[in-house]
């Protein structure tokens, strides 16, 4: 599938982002399927010009997930740029990659709001590393800081987002011990945990956009996180529950 997309995808790229979205949304819905992932998608993403999306992170399978349902950017971690195939991949789409580092930040916020000004959406995942997905880790306010930018507040807008891995085929509940069937966290390694993926029967997934709010009724990016991982962690438990 991927050999076969990503030429169309590379004669599409000089004809604009419109049918760049499309060959990518194909690679995203075939993707879910191969991994027998059913997804139920509640609410909708946010249609404004300026939009971030901050979800919780389980798997490598919310690309996928996520990319299906909603058009933006994904900002990912500098390590992903690495990762066979998955790292060029991740370069082809034009991701955004973040460093852990002080030094970096101003650097980073910078280039945020310049894909924000132009009109892209960016697809954030603020725990800043996966979860078995029973429960949402803190969300890092460092990556919301471009939501203080003066030139962007006022019309930038923040969805919280939540996915959560709900039942196996058979109808078990994913928690506990069945949770890694699609969790991919702790030292689990890449590639062996995707070919388990696709010997498994599959799974329902059910995909959450709550209602977006505007940065600026934020006193700051900490408080904006906080709203954020409150909402989505209650998505989590609501429908994992």
């Amino acid at each position: 599938m991927t050999l076969v997309l990503v030429p169309v995808y590379l004669a599409a790229r000089p004809l604009g982002r419109r049918p760049r979205r499309a060959v990518a949304a194909a690679w995203f819905r075939a993707g879910c399927a191969l991994s027998g992932l059913v997804v139920t998608r509640r609410g909708a993403p946010c249609a404004g010009r300026r939009v971030m999306y901050a979800s919780n992170h389980v798997s490598y399978l919310d690309i996928p997930v996520i990319g299906a349902a909603a058009e933006g950017t994904f900002v990912a971690k500098s390590e992903v740029a690495g990762w066979p195939l998955f790292g060029y991949l991740a370069k082809l789409a034009d991701t955004v990659f973040i460093r852990r580092d002080p030094k970096e930040a101003a650097r980073q916020r910078t280039e945020l709001a310049r894909r924000l000004g132009r009109g892209e959406r960016l697809i954030l995942f603020p725990e800043g590393t996966t979860s078995i997905g029973r429960r949402v880790l803190p969300f890092r306010s460092s990556l919301m800081a471009v939501a203080e930018d003066d030139g962007l507040a006022d019309d930038l807008m923040v969805q919280p987002v939540s996915i959560a891995y709900r039942r196996y085929a058979d109808g078990r509940l994913l928690y506990d011990r069945n949770a890694s069937l699609y969790a991919w966290h702790g030292d689990a390694t890449l590639l062996p945990h995707l070919l388990t993926v696709f010997g498994l029967r599959g799974a329902q997934v059910v995909l959450t956009f709550h209602d977006p709010v505007r940065a600026r009724d934020f006193a700051d990016r900490k408080a904006l996180a906080r709203h954020c991982e409150g909402v989505v962690e209650r998505g989590v438990y609501g429908i994992a529950g």
